[in-house]
């Protein structure tokens, strides 16, 4: 269901997933609690493919479930998830793709990191004077390849939580389950401050623009009626999606990025649809967060200076 990257020593942006919205005044004195989270387990598993073998060492050597999984250990979960990095089914990961199945576990699938890897976070040659265009591949002018490894990861992992915890924490919603999602993942990258939200965003807002443009390659335009029946919104509108919760939140550090890249009639009502999306998080998912444990996660790094090299 989506598509991901390769260098990613990503997970530290993981800090996202439950720190958002969460009161930050002085904790009190005692001894830290454990992060952990007994109700999560993690697998590393081995790649067949000799592409993917690259990826798989480089995020195990990152660590990247076990800070996905002290990330999440504020969390009271309902019942028990299971984060698995892995190559999976051909069907389900060859997308390229990453899916929460439904029954507990995220499936975090190599081809998405090798696709941001190889694909999006390459920048193409086009013909002198040529502009970048929406139908222009790869690495858009003004971003870097650490940020789209990054936030490429990052939203992917994210959505992917956001399904999980629906049904695991049986959230009521009110539209289409994926751009649940996406908001959900959205509202997580923007609290820790805008170097992180602006990796984040940007590197997100890249994948969905290359996806879109390889539609309009292949499909000369056109839209068939199976991408407007989807569950998904189409990818163009994703990227609109995540600029524009991010813009209502902190307008001044995407500003630059709003004006180039949100229509007007969009940036308007931007405000009120983070608005919107944080109040949803207050009401369902923020109840079940163990506050003391919140608070030293909240004092973790959530980026690393090896995750931009």
């Amino acid at each position: 269901m989506n598509r991901i990257a390769n260098r990613i020593a990503t997970a530290g942006a993981l800090a996202l997933v439950l720190g958002c919205l969460v009161p930050r005044g002085p904790a009190a004195a005692q001894t830290p609690p454990v992060l952990q989270n007994d109700m999560i387990d993690i697998e590393y598993n081995e790649p067949q493919s000799a592409k993917y073998k690259p990826i798989y060492e480089r995020l195990k050597q990152r660590k990247l479930l076990e800070q996905l999984e002290t990330f999440l250990s504020p969390l009271k979960l309902q019942a028990g998830l299971i984060l698995s990095l892995e190559e999976g089914d051909p069907k389900a990961c060859g997308g390229p793709n990453s899916y929460y199945d439904g029954a507990g576990r995220v499936h975090l699938c190599y081809s998405w990191f090798y696709f941001m890897d190889t694909e999006v976070a390459v920048e193409r040659k086009r013909p002198p004077n040529e502009p970048f265009s929406s139908t222009s591949l790869g690495l858009m002018p003004g971003f870097s390849r650490s940020e789209v490894l990054v936030g490429g990861a990052v939203s992917v992992i994210l959505h992917e939580l956001g399904h999980a915890l629906f049904q695991i924490q049986d959230i009521p919603l009110l539209g289409r389950e994926e751009d649940a999602a996406d908001q959900i993942a959205a509202l997580l990258m923007l609290q820790y401050g805008p170097r992180v939200a602006l990796t984040t965003i940007k590197g997100t807002y890249n994948a969905w623009h290359h996806m879109n443009a390889e539609r309009l390659q292949s499909q000369k335009g056109d839209i068939k009626p199976a991408q407007e029946a989807d569950e998904h919104s189409i990818d163009i509108q994703r990227a609109f999606n995540f600029l524009c919760i991010a813009y209502g939140k902190e307008p001044a550090a995407f500003r630059e990025l709003a004006d180039r890249l949100l229509p007007r009639a969009r940036k308007d009502n931007c405000a009120d649809e983070y608005k919107q999306a944080a109040l949803a998080f207050r009401k369902t998912v923020l109840p079940d967060v163990d506050q003391d444990m919140m608070k030293e996660v909240l004092k973790m790094d959530v980026l690393r200076p090896d995750d931009f090299k």
